[in-house]
């Protein structure tokens, strides 16, 4: 059977300047607040919000400018000047690296490969005759890989939202001290997981046929529940139900599934 490793994440700590100095990247002004496990600034044009170890979020900063709309257009030419997505990825990576922000900060041996997706998405625009085209927004997106497998969940990696300037209008951004390897598990294969879940859909009362498109590997960056905060492989299995009467497309499902069965160190021992 495969074993992959559990991961142990650090989340860091925020202090004010770092916090000041986000909030100071969209002229952000507002009165800062702190809890134990969260700091935030806040003010009336948009706000800071930074989840402290022992949070359900921790290490996620989560910055939002609510003076500009994604869906707001110049009303003299209903078109957007969007900043390009090579631009784009150079902010992102200067604000980090100068705020010490993102994974790629994190020590403790656990091997993280970062990748960088840029695009600029467009938007349709109606005026009840046409359909118009236009680009409403750059998106960001830095993707974190542990031994190869990619994280999912919301506290993994660095997305940001730009429109026509170098102030991002919306920024996540997950920041860990530390990545180390904390245990290692047993993983289930593909082919079990799909065999066992199609086998619980068709015990269930008044099931509909279902069929598996396909299922990726993942470590899941979850919300922290207590305990060691880890990074657990789980398996993303996507379902389609068949279609009801009438309808030539049935819906689509997500499932999550644990991947990790038992800690191999354990049953090595």
């Amino acid at each position: 059977m495969t074993t992959m490793t559990v991961a142990r994440v650090r989340p860091t700590t925020l202090d004010d300047d770092r916090i000041n100095a986000l909030a100071e990247t969209i002229s952000l002004r507002g009165e800062l607040l702190r809890t134990d496990e969260a700091i935030a600034l806040v003010g009336p044009d948009g706000a800071v919000v930074h989840g402290q170890p022992g949070n359900r979020m921790g290490g996620l900063t989560n910055l939002v400018d609510n003076r500009r709309g994604i869906a707001d257009l110049p009303p003299e030419t209903d078109q957007r000047r969007v900043i390009p997505a090579e631009k784009a990825v150079a902010i992102v990576a200067e604000l980090t690296e100068k705020l010490r922000l993102g994974p790629t900060i994190a020590d403790g041996g656990a091997k993280l490969d970062v990748r960088v997706d840029a695009r600029v998405t467009q938007g349709v625009r109606f005026d009840g005759k046409e359909r118009y085209a236009f680009d409403a927004k750059t998106d960001v997106r830095t993707r974190v890989f542990l031994d190869g497998v990619p994280l999912s969940g919301p506290r993994a990696g660095v997305s940001a939202t730009f429109l026509e300037d170098a102030s991002p209008v919306l920024l996540a951004v997950t920041t860990w001290d530390a990545v180390e390897a904390f245990d290692e598990v047993e993983v289930l294969e593909k082919d079990e997981v799909v065999e066992n879940l199609l086998a619980t859909a068709k015990g269930r009362r008044k099931a509909t046929p279902v069929e598996i498109v396909g299922a990726s590997l993942a470590y899941w960056a979850g919300p922290y529940e207590g305990g060691a905060d880890v990074l657990e492989p789980v398996w993303f299995v996507e379902v389609a139900h068949a279609p009801a009467k009438g309808e030539e497309v049935g819906p689509h499902q997500l499932v999550k599934v644990a991947a990790g069965v038992r800690s191999a160190r354990r049953v090595a021992a």
